[in-house]
């Protein structure tokens, strides 16, 4: 179990890297069209990522519940839960989006300019977040 453990912490850092290091070089490869061939292929990733991402969540909140457990812990367990459904609710809003481009026109469009890069800096900390607590439980 612990090797699958470090496994998902591996899976998840690598992919915040990738969505954190890709998400700021966009601006300077993107060559102006309305199509991001790199992010088509990083949003399979992050889908699987955010599942794992939620499971870890749910894990950890449920070690929070131990009686020796430190408030902090309580606390951080929370946050991260409800920082990873919150992760979950709008990636898959997008990635839905992507699956029916016919779908999107007008402000559905524009808003994705907006909720792309919400997700993209939320899926880099919370993933990073929850494989720093995978790598680290015992």
């Amino acid at each position: 179990m612990e090797f699958l453990k470090r496994i998902v912490a591996i899976y998840l850092a690598l992919t915040a890297l990738a969505v954190f290091f890709n998400f700021i070089l966009t601006p300077v490869y993107h060559d102006g069209s309305s199509e991001y061939p790199i992010w088509e292929y990083i949003n399979y990733f992050m889908a699987a990522g955010v599942i794992l991402a939620l499971i870890a969540s749910f894990v950890r909140k449920q070690a929070s519940t131990d009686p020796y457990a430190s408030d902090a812990d309580i606390m951080w367990a929370n946050i991260a839960l409800y920082a990873s459904i919150a992760l979950a609710m709008l990636f898959f809003w997008q990635y839905l989006w992507l699956m029916y481009p016919e779908n999107e026109t007008g402000d559905a469009a524009l808003s994705h300019n907006l909720h792309f890069p919400i997700v993209d800096a939320l899926y880099a900390i919370v993933t990073f977040d929850s494989a720093r607590y995978l790598w680290r439980r015992e």
